[in-house]
């Protein structure tokens, strides 16, 4: 039995490791989304506004800056998904380890009767080789 037990309690902590490496990825690919809004605004700010020229050249630049600004909107909304997958993936995790912590209940609590057991069977052999010996003893 506990070794059926103990075979639940390993997939359990298994399924329970993969949500934590699950939601590692989610918070790493967050934090890249973050890092590619910031390379974004540092090239947004490095785009040179024209105080002098064309109007085409402004309108370029300005077409430029939408674009960033577009790409930034678009990444947002990455995260903002990836935030609802990492609220997910907690959901599972959580439930993941209140299943593991059952299993890991249950197969302490069968190793325990299960030891509990074992010792009534030594108790009992010894007191009956006691009584052997008891009787052996007597009858010399």
């Amino acid at each position: 039995m506990t070794k059926h037990l103990a075979n639940l309690v390993k997939i359990a902590k298994q399924k329970l490791d993969t949500h934590e490496k699950n939601l590692l990825r989610n918070q790493i690919s967050i934090s890249r989304k973050y890092e590619d809004i910031s390379i974004i605004n540092t090239h947004i700010s490095t785009i040179p506004i024209p105080s002098s020229g064309s109007f085409s050249a402004y309108q370029s630049q300005k077409d430029s800056i939408q674009a960033y600004l577009y790409e930034i909107n678009e990444i947002q909304l990455q995260i903002g998904i990836l935030k609802q997958e990492q609220e997910y993936i907690k959901k599972e995790m959580r439930i993941a380890h209140l299943e593991h912590e059952k299993m890991l209940y249950m197969y302490n609590k069968a190793k325990d009767a299960q030891t509990i057991e074992e010792n009534k069977k030594e108790i009992k052999k010894i007191d009956e080789v006691t009584a052997i010996l008891h009787i052996h003893h007597k009858t010399k």
